[in-house]
Protein backbone atom coordinates (compact mmCIF):
# COMPACT_ATOMS: atom_id res chain seq x y z
CA UNK A 1 0.00 0.00 0.00
CA UNK A 2 3.00 2.30 0.53
CA UNK A 3 5.88 2.56 -1.89
CA UNK A 4 9.46 2.12 -0.68
CA UNK A 5 10.24 5.43 0.98
CA UNK A 6 11.80 7.21 3.96
CA UNK A 7 9.75 9.01 6.59
CA UNK A 8 11.03 11.57 9.10
CA UNK A 9 9.20 10.84 12.32
CA UNK A 10 8.05 13.30 14.99
CA UNK A 11 9.98 13.31 18.26
CA UNK A 12 8.53 10.59 20.51
CA UNK A 13 8.26 12.99 23.45
CA UNK A 14 8.21 16.79 23.98
CA UNK A 15 11.51 16.50 25.86
CA UNK A 16 13.40 15.00 22.92
CA UNK A 17 16.24 17.23 21.77
CA UNK A 18 17.06 18.27 18.20
CA UNK A 19 19.71 15.57 17.74
CA UNK A 20 17.23 12.92 18.83
CA UNK A 21 14.63 14.27 16.44
CA UNK A 22 17.03 14.10 13.48
CA UNK A 23 17.81 10.48 14.30
CA UNK A 24 14.16 9.48 14.39
CA UNK A 25 13.38 8.27 10.90
CA UNK A 26 12.20 5.07 9.26
CA UNK A 27 13.04 3.51 5.92
CA UNK A 28 9.98 1.69 4.55
CA UNK A 29 10.56 -1.34 2.36
CA UNK A 30 7.40 -2.94 0.94
CA UNK A 31 7.04 -6.46 -0.39
CA UNK A 32 3.94 -8.40 -1.41
CA UNK A 33 3.67 -11.96 -0.09
CA UNK A 34 1.68 -14.75 -1.78
CA UNK A 35 -1.40 -16.20 -0.09
CA UNK A 36 0.12 -19.70 -0.13
CA UNK A 37 0.89 -21.90 2.87
CA UNK A 38 3.84 -23.64 1.19
CA UNK A 39 5.63 -20.43 0.14
CA UNK A 40 5.44 -18.12 3.16
CA UNK A 41 7.44 -20.44 5.50
CA UNK A 42 10.52 -19.72 3.36
CA UNK A 43 9.73 -16.14 2.36
CA UNK A 44 8.99 -14.71 5.80
CA UNK A 45 12.25 -15.85 7.49
CA UNK A 46 14.15 -14.63 4.43
CA UNK A 47 12.66 -11.16 4.94
CA UNK A 48 14.11 -11.14 8.45
CA UNK A 49 17.55 -12.03 7.08
CA UNK A 50 17.48 -9.66 4.10
CA UNK A 51 16.29 -6.65 6.06
CA UNK A 52 18.45 -7.07 9.15
CA UNK A 53 21.38 -5.10 7.77
CA UNK A 54 22.55 -2.28 10.07
CA UNK A 55 21.67 1.25 9.01
CA UNK A 56 24.29 3.93 8.56
CA UNK A 57 25.94 5.33 11.69
CA UNK A 58 24.13 8.25 13.28
CA UNK A 59 26.51 11.19 13.45
CA UNK A 60 27.33 12.30 16.98
CA UNK A 61 25.61 9.35 18.67
CA UNK A 62 27.18 7.05 21.26
CA UNK A 63 27.26 3.26 20.88
CA UNK A 64 24.37 2.90 23.34
CA UNK A 65 22.34 5.49 21.45
CA UNK A 66 22.99 3.57 18.23
CA UNK A 67 21.40 0.45 19.73
CA UNK A 68 18.25 2.43 20.52
CA UNK A 69 17.72 3.35 16.88
CA UNK A 70 18.88 0.22 15.05
CA UNK A 71 15.50 -1.47 15.18
CA UNK A 72 13.60 -3.30 12.47
CA UNK A 73 9.81 -3.51 12.28
CA UNK A 74 7.91 -6.15 10.32
CA UNK A 75 4.42 -4.75 9.83
CA UNK A 76 2.21 -7.07 7.81
CA UNK A 77 -0.99 -5.76 6.24
CA UNK A 78 -3.88 -7.87 4.97
CA UNK A 79 -7.53 -7.43 4.02
CA UNK A 80 -9.92 -8.34 6.82
CA UNK A 81 -13.51 -7.61 7.77
CA UNK A 82 -15.21 -4.51 6.44
CA UNK A 83 -16.04 -1.64 8.74
CA UNK A 84 -12.82 -1.08 10.67
CA UNK A 85 -9.08 -1.60 10.88
CA UNK A 86 -7.99 -4.28 13.36
CA UNK A 87 -4.60 -4.48 15.07
CA UNK A 88 -3.82 -8.16 15.63
CA UNK A 89 -2.31 -9.22 18.95
CA UNK A 90 -1.43 -12.91 18.68
CA UNK A 91 -1.04 -15.79 16.24
CA UNK A 92 -1.15 -19.59 16.43
CA UNK A 93 1.08 -22.35 15.09
CA UNK A 94 -1.84 -24.71 14.34
CA UNK A 95 -5.55 -24.51 13.58
CA UNK A 96 -5.36 -23.81 9.84
CA UNK A 97 -7.65 -25.63 7.43
CA UNK A 98 -9.02 -23.32 4.74
CA UNK A 99 -7.52 -23.72 1.23
CA UNK A 100 -5.12 -21.02 0.05
CA UNK A 101 -5.11 -19.21 -3.31
CA UNK A 102 -3.78 -22.34 -5.04
CA UNK A 103 -6.56 -24.47 -3.49
CA UNK A 104 -3.99 -26.27 -1.29
CA UNK A 105 -5.07 -26.90 2.30
CA UNK A 106 -3.18 -28.20 5.37
CA UNK A 107 -3.70 -31.90 6.07
CA UNK A 108 -4.73 -31.37 9.68
CA UNK A 109 -5.66 -28.45 11.91
CA UNK A 110 -3.81 -30.23 14.72
CA UNK A 111 -0.45 -29.79 12.97
CA UNK A 112 1.37 -26.77 11.50
CA UNK A 113 0.54 -26.21 7.80
CA UNK A 114 4.23 -26.79 6.97
CA UNK A 115 6.54 -28.67 9.33
CA UNK A 116 10.29 -28.15 9.58
CA UNK A 117 12.57 -29.93 12.04
CA UNK A 118 14.27 -26.68 13.09
CA UNK A 119 10.92 -25.29 14.22
CA UNK A 120 10.06 -28.11 16.63
CA UNK A 121 10.47 -25.90 19.69
CA UNK A 122 8.21 -23.12 18.45
CA UNK A 123 5.40 -22.31 20.93
CA UNK A 124 1.74 -22.75 20.03
CA UNK A 125 0.90 -19.07 20.50
CA UNK A 126 3.06 -15.99 20.03
CA UNK A 127 2.11 -12.45 21.04
CA UNK A 128 3.46 -9.23 19.57
CA UNK A 129 5.59 -6.95 21.74
CA UNK A 130 3.57 -3.96 20.53
CA UNK A 131 0.81 -2.79 22.89
CA UNK A 132 -2.01 -3.33 20.41
CA UNK A 133 -4.71 -1.97 22.71
CA UNK A 134 -2.84 1.30 23.22
CA UNK A 135 -1.94 1.54 19.52
CA UNK A 136 -5.54 1.00 18.41
CA UNK A 137 -6.76 3.56 20.93
CA UNK A 138 -4.19 6.11 19.73
CA UNK A 139 -5.14 5.63 16.07
CA UNK A 140 -8.81 5.94 17.00
CA UNK A 141 -8.76 8.90 19.39
CA UNK A 142 -5.77 10.88 18.15
CA UNK A 143 -5.97 10.19 14.41
CA UNK A 144 -9.70 9.60 13.97
CA UNK A 145 -9.54 6.15 12.37
CA UNK A 146 -12.12 3.42 12.96
CA UNK A 147 -9.71 1.03 14.60
CA UNK A 148 -9.66 -1.61 17.35
CA UNK A 149 -7.52 -4.29 18.94
CA UNK A 150 -8.14 -7.88 17.79
CA UNK A 151 -7.38 -11.13 19.64
CA UNK A 152 -8.41 -13.37 16.73
CA UNK A 153 -6.36 -13.06 13.53
CA UNK A 154 -8.61 -15.46 11.59
CA UNK A 155 -6.65 -18.75 11.36
CA UNK A 156 -5.77 -18.21 7.72
CA UNK A 157 -2.71 -17.02 5.78
CA UNK A 158 -2.74 -13.64 7.53
CA UNK A 159 -2.40 -15.24 10.95
CA UNK A 160 0.06 -17.85 9.69
CA UNK A 161 2.27 -15.14 8.18
CA UNK A 162 2.09 -13.17 11.42
CA UNK A 163 3.05 -16.28 13.39
CA UNK A 164 6.01 -17.06 11.12
CA UNK A 165 7.30 -13.51 11.49
CA UNK A 166 7.09 -13.55 15.29
CA UNK A 167 8.54 -17.08 15.37
CA UNK A 168 11.59 -15.97 13.38
CA UNK A 169 12.12 -13.17 15.88
CA UNK A 170 11.71 -15.68 18.72
CA UNK A 171 14.29 -18.07 17.22
CA UNK A 172 16.84 -15.30 16.67
CA UNK A 173 16.56 -14.24 20.30
CA UNK A 174 16.85 -17.81 21.59
CA UNK A 175 19.94 -18.43 19.44
CA UNK A 176 21.62 -15.30 20.78
CA UNK A 177 21.69 -13.52 17.43
CA UNK A 178 19.94 -10.48 18.88
CA UNK A 179 18.19 -9.02 21.91
CA UNK A 180 14.51 -8.62 22.70
CA UNK A 181 14.62 -4.97 21.59
CA UNK A 182 16.06 -5.32 18.09
CA UNK A 183 12.88 -6.03 16.16
CA UNK A 184 9.10 -6.02 16.49
CA UNK A 185 6.38 -7.74 14.45
CA UNK A 186 2.82 -6.62 13.87
CA UNK A 187 -0.15 -7.50 11.68
CA UNK A 188 -3.04 -5.21 10.83
CA UNK A 189 -6.21 -6.13 8.98
CA UNK A 190 -7.71 -3.33 6.91
CA UNK A 191 -11.20 -3.34 5.34
CA UNK A 192 -11.70 -3.74 1.62
CA UNK A 193 -11.57 -0.54 -0.42
CA UNK A 194 -14.69 1.55 0.03
CA UNK A 195 -15.79 -0.13 3.26
CA UNK A 196 -15.52 2.53 4.56
CA UNK A 197 -12.16 3.92 3.36
CA UNK A 198 -10.80 4.74 -0.07
CA UNK A 199 -7.39 3.38 -1.12
CA UNK A 200 -5.82 6.77 -0.42
CA UNK A 201 -7.32 6.82 3.07
CA UNK A 202 -6.05 3.32 3.79
CA UNK A 203 -2.60 4.41 2.70
CA UNK A 204 -2.76 7.30 5.17
CA UNK A 205 -3.94 4.92 7.90
CA UNK A 206 -0.98 2.60 7.31
CA UNK A 207 1.40 5.56 7.35
CA UNK A 208 -0.07 6.82 10.64
CA UNK A 209 0.31 3.34 12.10
CA UNK A 210 3.92 2.99 10.94
CA UNK A 211 4.82 6.37 12.43
CA UNK A 212 3.13 5.48 15.72
CA UNK A 213 4.82 2.08 16.01
CA UNK A 214 8.30 3.33 15.08
CA UNK A 215 7.99 6.35 17.40
CA UNK A 216 6.64 4.53 20.45
CA UNK A 217 7.93 0.96 20.29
Amino acid sequence: MLNNTTLDLPSPSPKADAAHHKATKVDIICQELPVEYRKVPDLVPELHVTHSKPVETLEGSSQEEQKEYLKTYYIHVGVGRDGSCEIETQAHLTGYGHPDNTAWAPESKEEPPVKKAAWAADPEVLTTTVDTLALAEYLKTEKGWICKQSLDAGHYLCEYTFYLSMAERHRRILSGQESEKERACLFVHVPSIGNPYTLEELQRFVQDMVVAVASQY
